[in-house]
């Protein structure tokens, strides 16, 4: 009878142990515990700012506070280093980083507090020391804040130690760089130099400094000659505001320069897509004319992200008449007019469009047609759905057989009870 080597029966029977105690043996990785940051008590920025009694506030681990806000400018175009600027509906600050990266505008955040500190810097209040791993918690992304309109001269005061526009988000209106030579660059990107460039409106304001970081993607650009509009933040140093370039896309001086003439020759066609407008400040286009017949509210320019429109819209308790007409065009006798409308709350049917061929300067004196072709946001449509009007064959119109010129008005009518908010966009007469 055969037998089973002694050797290989012993390894045999050893076999199941190994086995049991290989897999017992297996290494489990714990899986990393969930990083959680307190709350705390909640402040808004401007009872943040309160805190400060003229001497820095170091946050400790025993003071659980936090701040909720929406970072309104980043470091993304390398203009700011280490450094954010944040916004609540109380006020704006300023951020220091200790590491760069990791949050951008439109972050909606929440700031625990301990471990930074308060205090002013040349005038800034600011929050140093703020570790985004450890002090920040995203809420939300893409959050839209809409800046404040305001003057050279409100930032004057306003945006210095205390003022309710420090560190905000601005839009300027009929401003431009006090240099209109074209051949200034905003930074020195060769050398990697900082820069400040003068920018002015058309009063005796004193003109107030742009400063770029000559690390920023856009250094190297000249400076537009033109006037316009300027979005960005307004933060200070010293004795006087200092304007920091968000996206250079904000900057649209493109229009004359104060004092110079504007030709308003009657061209033969229109294009008008609102994009220079700023954010609940009144429309202002070259040889546009916006004005009231009744109240005291103009169309107001509306901007939402990358999208610009001209806006009517009431306050509680206003009522206003409104127009706003185009410039003069020339009538080659087969021409359409198209353009975009939308609403919001609907309660009336607030926007009409007319046509004039006698209009110069006085509404009450012109004769108006209404053009009743075209399709308009209405009851059915949904809150701030564009609806195209359709192509309007101006033939049908204009008198027959006319071949002066004409203007369109967009009219406004509405009160303390018909106030539906109407916005108009891409007016074509092609």
């Amino acid at each position: 009878m055969l037998r089973t080597p002694i050797l290989n029966r012993t390894a045999l029977l050893a076999l199941p142990l190994l086995l049991a105690l290989s897999t017992g043996c297996k290494k489990e990785f714990d899986s990393p515990p969930v990083r959680t940051i307190p709350e705390g008590s909640v402040l808004t920025i401007a009872q943040l700012k309160a805190l400060y009694q003229g001497i820095p506030v170091h946050f400790a681990d025993s003071a659980a506070q936090s701040v909720y806000a929406v970072v309104t400018a980043d470091e993304q175009n390398g203009n700011l280093y280490k450094n954010l600027y944040v916004q609540d509906h109380t006020g704006a600050m300023a951020i220091r980083l200790l590491n760069s990266g990791g949050l951008y505008q439109g972050d909606s955040i929440r700031i625990y507090l301990p471990g930074t500190v308060l205090s002013p810097y040349n005038g800034l209040m600011q929050l140093d020391s703020l570790d985004v791993d450890n002090n920040v918690v995203k809420q939300a992304t893409g959050v839209y804040v809409a800046p404040t309109v305001t003057t050279i001269s409100a930032l004057m005061t306003g945006a210095g130690f205390g003022g309710a526009l420090q560190a905000k988000l601005i839009t300027l209106s009929g401003v431009q760089f006090v240099d209109s030579t074209g051949t200034l660059t905003y930074a020195d990107p060769v050398t990697q130099t900082t820069l400040n460039r003068k920018l002015q409106d058309c009063s005796a304001a004193t003109p107030l400094d742009v400063r770029t970081s000559g690390y920023a993607n856009f250094a190297g650009q000249h400076l537009p000659t033109g006037k316009g509009t300027f979005t960005g933040i307004a933060s200070w140093y010293g004795s006087g505001p200092q304007l920091y370039i968000r996206d250079i896309n904000e900057v649209q001086l493109n229009g004359p320069r104060c004092g110079a003439t504007v030709n308003c020759t009657p061209e033969n066609s229109l294009s008008e897509d609102f994009s220079t407008v700023a954010n609940n400040a009144t429309v202002t286009l070259d040889c546009w004319t916006n004005i009231f017949t009744e109240g005291s509210v103009f169309w107001r320019g509306k901007v939402s992200g990358s999208d610009f429109s001209a806006e009517a819209r009431l306050s509680l308790g206003q009522a206003s008449t409104m127009w706003l007409i185009t410039p003069q065009i020339n009538f080659p006798a087969a021409q359409n007019l198209s353009f975009s409308s939308a609403r919001q709350n609907w309660v009336h049917d607030g926007l009409t469009v007319w046509i004039s061929t006698d209009f110069t300067t006085d509404v009450s004196t012109a004769t108006w047609t209404q053009l009743t072709g075209a399709t308009m946001a209405g009851q059915t449509d949904a809150d701030n759905a564009w609806v195209p009007s359709g192509n309007i064959a101006l033939s049908g119109v204009l008198p027959s057989g006319y071949s002066g010129t004409f203007v369109v008005a967009f009219k406004y009518m509405g009160d303390a009870t018909n106030s539906t908010t109407y916005r108009v966009d891409n007016v074509q007469v092609n």
